[in-house]
């Protein structure tokens, strides 16, 4: 159970994540949603990179066309789990926070 939840995080977020049995072992999984958020982070910027590769929208050719997609669904997964993993590590913080006190 969590003693405390971040204001700004639903209620629903924390039933996919495990509470935390105290401050260290929330200091290491906050830890460790940031690590998966910086490599997500990585991740995003290949894709883009990839993405530069190719043309312009008004200029890829038809066989583009699916990898320029592929592209698009990729980073729109990325930015989820991204999100995820910095959501995840606030509601650590949060925890971190208010057991201080």
């Amino acid at each position: 159970m969590w003693p405390w939840k971040h204001p700004n995080i639903t209620e629903s977020f924390y039933y996919k994540i495990e509470a935390p049995s105290d401050i260290d072992d929330a200091h290491i999984r906050m830890s460790c949603h940031n690590h998966a958020a910086e490599d997500y982070a990585i991740q995003i910027e290949m894709n883009n990179i990839n993405r530069s590769l190719l043309p312009e929208d008004s200029e890829v050719l038809p066989y583009q066309e699916e990898e320029l997609d592929e592209l698009e669904t990729k980073k729109l997964k990325l930015l989820a789990g991204k999100r995820f993993h910095l959501t995840a590590a606030r509601a650590y913080w949060y925890y971190m926070i208010k057991t201080d006190r």
